[in-house]
């Protein structure tokens, strides 16, 4: 591992010297091996105790590194303390590129701020810079406020820096400093901390369950609202769970655990309040010794699951863990969950391989996207890497199908399908560039056996390119790398929220989200073949929905879509849309055998608990809950064996939103 980091950092200072110190704001993306983290966080500490391992992967894979630390991190203390824990992090950052801790030492203008940097003399893609906005607590400490969280929640107020360059911030003042930075670095991924604990910041305390700091939540806010200012989707984007995730099980491997611990550590040195330096220090202990073991994403309850049939009859209901962040897989006979690993960030994506068995896409911290599949006697077979880009978010598979696309770093889409032949995905291929392109896309096979990606871009207009070599999945390799130009479709300006899937006539249906009025619009090809052929006029479904709908054959073989509005469900079948459900948090997940068709989606209550129901003949099931997934399990994605001693998660039909379901079912 310390030759690897020792040549990255070599080639590092190769690849980059000559090059003026004020330009490297901003490097392009191929000095960066395709990797830009741009970190923001309160204090010294808060980048090292809850992102990694994921800063470190960044460093050791040769991307670029930027940490912005919002606050002075000086406790009310005065200079010394705070340049004592920036001399800290120095040291930890050094450790973790393992070259020296050498650091060249400048400013940099950030519209009429002047904001101290440091770049490491032997791996200059890791910079850090400091906005030093000063750091006592307001009052007694837990329930009071600090000038970072008060300049955040209260209007009217302003914040002042600490050091050589007095400087005063509103929050409109910081919203902006932060916006400018991302607009100058251009990052691929950006990095902050939990924005969604809904605890008042005088209500705040210490080591209460699911609390935080004043100074966690308020900095991740304001990151929050200055990527409003940007096009949706143009930056991958990871929350951090911080203070709480000392709550959950311990989800890094030994190795991981070692490398975080010593670069704590090297921080620790120089921070009074941990150590009095490098003799007899036993950090990390405490609370530390707690977080070092553990990283954890924030939960979105709208991550839709997926449904599977398992290859030893029945069917598989699969999802991320919003406690664990690992892919959690319902088995229908057995009636329980079981973990398969993983730690990530987004939902997962599942479909079928060309034998019949189930398997799963996953994408980490980093954009690398992960695939694993189950045996014909059901074990899962470990994770396996897909080379090549790295993705903003998760690929979208085509339904049916062992395929995939996704949008990577480089702002090109990429294409991989399963190869029956070698038993393994290929490197991601890349299509023709798009301009703007919005992130997500949608992946059909058309009436010729062609993949087809529909793409938005940011000014709404819908585009596909088909793959112009192919061939049947069963076949060696897909030639991946032959593709035609983006075509225009013609239909309305759209908003992204596209799903495909051919219908049983061989004509491709396209469900797109109308830019004007956020309704679901539906459009079908005129005739089999390639999608730049004509394409029917939009139709407008007349109801709104978040995110990307989701589309299936039904139990007659027709193509169904499904979204979400609010909390209520829409079906779209045969040119006609009916709300079947409220309590939904997610999108469902379709499927369909033997003339019935199952319907399942996270319900809007506490709990990660998914509502199930089926329809056979026309007619409804009851409304039953299948309780949530394992809160262990997450882990790096490496091989991981299925959790066999998970206790079984029956389902419940007495739980309270049932009868609602049922109620407003057909």
């Amino acid at each position: 591992m310390k030759a690897i980091r020792w040549l990255m950092a070599l080639c590092g200072v190769l690849a980059l010297a000559g090059g003026p110190l004020a330009s490297w704001a901003g490097p392009a993306l191929a000095q960066c091996n395709g990797i830009k983290d741009l970190v923001f966080v309160p204090h010294q500490d808060d980048d090292l105790l809850f992102m990694n391992p994921d800063i470190e992967s960044a460093i050791d894979a040769g991307g670029c590194v930027q940490v912005v630390y919002l606050t002075a991190s000086e406790r009310g203390e005065g200079e010394p303390y705070m340049l004592g824990r920036e001399r800290g992090v120095r040291a930890a950052y050094a450790y973790m590129a393992q070259t020296a801790n050498e650091w060249t030492e400048d400013t940099v203008g950030v519209g009429a701020r002047t904001i101290a940097r440091f770049t490491l003399a032997g791996n200059r893609r890791v910079q850090l810079l400091h906005m030093r906005i000063k750091d006592p607590w307001l009052g007694k400490g837990w329930g009071s406020l600090t000038p970072l969280s008060q300049v955040e929640s209260v209007p009217g107020t302003t914040a002042d820096s600490l050091g050589a360059f007095a400087q005063a911030y509103t929050r409109q003042d910081l919203v902006q400093t932060i916006a400018d930075i991302i607009r100058d670095y251009a990052p691929s991924t950006i990095r902050h901390m939990d924005d969604t604990v809904a605890v008042p910041y005088t209500a705040l305390c210490w080591r209460c369950a699911g609390h935080d700091h004043p100074d966690h939540i308020a900095s991740a806010r304001l990151v929050r609202d200055a990527l409003r200012t940007f096009p949706e989707g143009l930056f991958a984007e990871v929350a951090y769970v911080d203070y709480p995730s000392q709550e959950r099980d311990a989800n890094l491997s030994s190795a991981e655990i070692a490398d975080k611990t010593e670069a704590f550590r090297r921080y620790a040195w120089d921070d009074y309040r941990y150590c009095s330096g490098a003799d007899h220090c036993k950090e990390p202990a405490g609370p530390a010794a707690s977080w070092v073991g553990r990283s954890y994403y924030v939960s979105r309850r709208s991550a839709p699951p997926i449904l599977l049939p398992a290859s030893g009859g029945g069917y598989l209901l699969l999802a991320v863990g919003e406690s664990n962040r690992a892919a959690n897989v319902w088995t229908s006979t057995l009636r329980r969950w079981n973990s398969v690993g993983g730690r990530s960030a987004d939902p997962i994506a599942a479909f079928q391989y060309p034998d019949g068995g189930a398997g799963i896409l996953a994408r980490d911290a980093n954009g690398r996207v992960w695939t694993q599949r189950q045996d014909a006697q059901g074990r899962w077979e470990g994770w396996q890497a897909i080379a090549g880009a790295r993705m903003k978010r998760l690929p979208a598979v085509a339904a049916g199908e062992a395929a995939a696309v996704g949008l990577g770093n480089d702002g090109v889409f990429h294409f991989s399908a399963y190869s029956s032949k070698g038993r393994n995905w290929p490197a991601w291929s890349a299509m023709p560039a798009l301009p703007g392109p919005r992130p997500a896309a949608a992946l059909a096979v058309d009436a010729n056996g062609a993949h087809v990606v529909f793409a938005c871009d940011q000014d709404g207009a819908v585009w596909a390119s088909t793959q112009i070599a192919h061939a049947p999945a069963a076949a060696s390799v897909l030639d991946s790398s032959m593709w035609t130009a983006w075509q225009r479709l013609p239909l309305p300006p759209a908003n992204g929220g596209l799903a495909a899937l051919r219908n049983a006539d061989g004509l491709i249906e396209l469900f797109l989200r109308d830019r004007t009025t956020g309704h679901l619009l539906a459009s079908m090809q005129q005739r089999p073949g390639g999608a730049q052929g004509p394409w029917r006029a939009a139709v407008d479904m007349g109801f709104s929905y978040s995110g990307q709908p989701v589309a299936a054959l039904n139990e007659h073989g027709k193509v169904v879509a499904a979204a979400l509005d609010g909390s209520s469900l829409w079906l779209v079948e045969e040119g006609k849309a009916v709300r079947i459900g409220t309590g939904m948090a997610s999108v469902p997940a379709l499927y369909a055998e033997a003339g019935v068709l199952h319907i399942a989606a996270r319900a809007a209550q506490d709990g990660q608990a998914y509502w199930l129901r089926l329809r056979r003949g026309g007619a409804w099931s009851a409304a039953v809950l299948i309780d949530p997934p394992p809160a262990g399990g997450g882990n790096s994605f490496t091989a991981a064996p299925l959790r066999a001693d998970a206790p079984a998660a029956p389902l419940r039909a007495d739980a309270p939103t049932a009868p609602t379901l049922a109620a407003r079912l057909p």
